[in-house]
């Protein structure tokens, strides 16, 4: 689905790394192949920010992304449902990727979730992602 392609996974260190951002703003920088343990990084660093802010951005540098497993995908998706109902707290997504499969499902999770306002950035504009989602309302 989305042109994503399972490949059994090799351990690579920092698969995803919480990067620095705005105190309103949960920012991720993802590498390598992901897998459902790796989200044990994310879920906590978005929890983190839900509890000190009513309304939070999200920006995922994906530049570095190869791979999702099935087990990932399916607890992405597991964590996106449990938040149904505070997903107006999510104001804005940035993704930072040249890939065109991630901006598609990015554009379609965009028109899945309108109200979280989504924007795929190219690599070279990794720093106005990161102003354009700390700008939330």
């Amino acid at each position: 689905m989305f042109g994503i392609t399972l490949k059994p996974h090799l351990k690579e260190e920092k698969v995803i790394e919480v990067i620095s951002a705005p105190e309103n703003v949960a920012a991720f920088r993802v590498a390598g192949t992901v897998t459902a343990e790796d989200y044990d990084k994310v879920i906590p660093a978005i929890e983190e920010k839900l509890s000190e802010h009513q309304e939070i951005g999200i920006l995922a540098d994906l530049t570095e992304l190869e791979d999702m497993t099935g087990a990932a995908l399916r607890r992405d998706l597991q964590y996106g449902l449990s938040k149904l109902g505070e997903f107006h707290r999510f104001q804005r997504a940035a993704v930072v990727s040249e890939k065109q499969w991630i901006k598609a499902a990015t554009e379609m999770t965009g028109a899945l979730f309108p109200q979280i306002e989504t924007r795929v950035f190219p690599a070279d504009e990794r720093t106005e992602a990161l102003e354009w989602v700390a700008r939330i309302q």
